[in-house]
Parts: structure tokens; C-alpha cells; sequence
């Protein structure tokens, strides 16, 4: 292993010690930890994730995971499609419905572009990041670059997390945003 390979994995790492990705269309965080538990524990498998799954219907499989007592996203196979269902169908509002309605995620992260291992600020032609986020926004593309090698992530991303299992070096993370 390269020194740079240790030391990038050594800050990714810290920087997602103890971070989960919550669902979408998430106001109060600790709706989560208070109602999840219950709502799984009741159903085996929550509302929320059956949704998910049946908007994905692929092999049962959305990207809504129960994870440490909580409902948590997981985009290593797809991003989300913001469609509302999830919040829709939570029988604690513990997604709110409006925040669907209006189609604002209203993370608990943002998208951020690691420059140690992204291949464009190692001035490798690499636009895979741009090209998938503007399949998925068209001319509202929320990744620009910056000349040819600098990516930048801009206020218009939604994150849908398409972006994040589309990077070749898995330079794109999520980082907790901080509770307000």
C-alpha cells in the first residue's frame, strides 16, 4: 500500500467514524432513534423500506436499509429517486410528507469530492461524476468543473447519490451536515 493510499484511507475513515446516511425527507433527527425501533419492531420490515423497494422492484431492493436501529440509505447500488414514496407511507412521520411533497430531501449529509483521490484533480480526464449527474438533473448538472480538472460539487445537488457508486476511485463521500 502507497503512502497516499494509507493516509486517504485513514481520513475517509475518520471523517464517517459513527456517521449513518439517514433516509430522506428527515426534520428531526431524533425521530429516528425514538420511532424506527418501534416501527420495525412491529413490522418485519418497515413501510418506509417496502416502498422503497417496490418503487426500485428489483430483486426486492431499494436503497432504504434498518441499520442501528435506525432507517439508513445505502447507495452502493442505486441513488434515490426523491420520489416521496418512503415518506409517504412512515406511519410515525418521522419523514416529513411536506418535504416529499415539495421533492427536498432534506439530508442529513452533503456530497463532497475527496481532491486526494478524485482522478481529475490528479489531472486524469475524468468527467464520470458530471456525465451521471446530468443523466439524472439535465442542464441543473450539480457538478461543474472548474477547468478541466477541478470538480466541484454546487448548491444544486439533490443528493440522490447517483454520483457516489459512479466514481471510479470512490472519491465522492458523504459527510454529516451539522444539526441544527
Amino acid at each position: 500500500m502507497q503512502r497516499r493510499e494509507l493516509l486517504t484511507r485513514f481520513f475517509k475513515n475518520e471523517a464517517q467514524k459513527g456517521f449513518i446516511p439517514l433516509a430522506p425527507y428527515n426534520k428531526e433527527h431524533s425521530l429516528f432513534s425514538k420511532f424506527c425501533t418501534t416501527c420495525a419492531s412491529e413490522n418485519p420490515k418497515p413501510p418506509c423500506i417496502v416502498a422503497c423497494d417496490e418503487v426500485y422492484n428489483k430483486e426486492n431492493a431499494g436503497i432504504l436499509r434498518f441499520l442501528d436501529g435506525v432507517v439508513s440509505v445505502d447507495f452502493s447500488v442505486y441513488g434515490c429517486k426523491i420520489c416521496g414514496k418512503c415518506a409517504k407511507s412512515c406511519p410515525h412521520s418521522v419523514l416529513d410528507k411536506e418535504l416529499a411533497q415539495a421533492q427536498n430531501p432534506h439530508w442529513n449529509f452533503f456530497v463532497k469530492i475527496s481532491e486526494m483521490e478524485c482522478l481529475a484533480h490528479q489531472k486524469v480526464m475524468c468527467n464520470v461524476c458530471k456525465d451521471i449527474c446530468y443523466s439524472v438533473l439535465g442542464k441543473d448538472n450539480a457538478i461543474s468543473f472548474v477547468g478541466l480538472f477541478y470538480p466541484q460539487i454546487q448548491e444544486s445537488c439533490i443528493g440522490c447519490g447517483e454520483c457516489l457508486r459512479g466514481c471510479p476511485t470512490d472519491a465522492i463521500v458523504l459527510l454529516e451536515r451539522e444539526r441544527t
